[in-house]
């Protein structure tokens, strides 16, 4: 094809037809012109394609953690719903009591266990990572970033309380409360722990579970609030899968 085409510009210049000659010339430059604008649109679609096949499986991924956020977060504000609805009916009977027996049952039906937070994000930290978060559109990217944010928030509030709560939980079992709260016999009780102990125990889970109520009606209303933002998210990849 090259020999034809040189064979057709010595024949043009042999024959003095310069004027045909640079017209075609010009032709021949504006087809390859074409053909390199054709070639760079080929490799555009195929990249285009390739993007797309990557988003959408980053798409399937990430709707799968979303499902999984959405169980755990509905679970978890059952959960942190029910401990805020025992501690409240543990203030409200605290001040009728007369004496340490009779607030040793009220502690012992508080949720007295601690759960730190965690979320399913493998796809979005993975997005990061390798930079292919480039690859969503704007308002997807926003909202992944704003979800993210959001959750590292609420476990490092939460893990930082609770590690607190923990601490001094372990104070007052240390101080005989676990004693009380396992039913021991009360000759035997009188002999392992004294009654200040006690008394000192319960002030300081009185104090630890302040924290954990307080601490877990703010996560209860960040918990609503995620769930929104989860759903909200689904919705929007959903949209784009369906383009």
């Amino acid at each position: 094809m090259i020999k034809f085409f040189r064979k057709i510009r010595r024949n043009l210049l042999s024959e003095g037809k310069t004027r045909k000659y640079l017209k075609y010339a010009i032709g021949e430059i504006i087809l390859v012109v074409i053909g390199i604008l054709i070639a760079l649109q080929i490799n555009n679609w195929n990249e285009n394609r390739k993007s797309s096949k990557i988003r959408n499986n980053y798409y399937e991924q990430v709707l799968q953690d979303l499902a999984k956020d959405t169980i755990y977060i509905n679970r978890s504000i059952i959960n942190i719903d029910s401990r805020i609805s025992k501690y409240q009916n543990y203030l409200e009977k605290l001040p009728k009591a007369e004496n340490i027996n009779d607030v040793v049952p009220l502690i012992r039906a508080l949720d007295l266990t601690f759960r730190y937070t965690n979320f399913n994000t493998n796809t979005i930290e993975s997005l990061i990572s390798t930079g292919d978060i480039k690859l969503m559109p704007d308002e997807i990217r926003n909202a992944l970033l704003d979800l993210r944010t959001t959750q590292n928030e609420i476990i490092k509030i939460t893990s930082g309380n609770y590690n607190v709560y923990l601490e001094d939980s372990q104070n007052a079992i240390g101080l005989g409360l676990a004693n009380f709260t396992l039913n021991v016999n009360p000759k035997l009780l009188n002999q392992l722990i004294r009654e200040q102990d006690i008394i000192s125990a319960i002030n300081i889970t009185n104090g630890t579970f302040t924290l954990k109520n307080f601490t877990e009606k703010n996560l209860l209303k960040d918990m609503q609030n995620l769930l929104e933002s989860t759903k909200e998210l689904s919705e929007l990849i959903r949209e784009e899968l369906k383009k």
